[in-house]
């Protein structure tokens, strides 16, 4: 499942991590790079719902009261690419909230 996280990151997390990786085919390489803005919450303060709704640029209101659940995502193959975020179950809203 490596190759498919690479070339189709679901979870905003992983999608901000892979953006913020320096390339060098770029045509400018002296880009800043992207970042993934805020702080990580202490392990003993997650927030409600999703643990990365306070930095995510996709989170809406079922984010910040349910917690997503653990997601097949996989082509064919049971629990082959998982993620827990409900823009899997909703993909419309892969817009980027203000």
């Amino acid at each position: 499942p490596t190759p498919e996280l690479f070339a189709r990151p679901l979870h905003p997390y992983t999608e901000g991590l892979l953006a913020s990786v320096p390339r060098l085919d770029t045509p400018h390489p002296r880009r800043r790079l992207h970042s993934i803005p805020g702080q990580v919450p202490a392990a003993t303060a997650w927030p409600a719902g999703c643990r990365f709704h306070p930095r995510c640029p996709y989170a809406w209101d079922r984010c910040t009261v349910e917690e997503p659940p653990l997601l097949d995502a996989g082509k064919g193959e049971p629990a082959s690419h998982v993620v827990r975020c409900w823009l899997l179950a909703e993909p419309a809203r892969r817009t980027r909230q203000p």
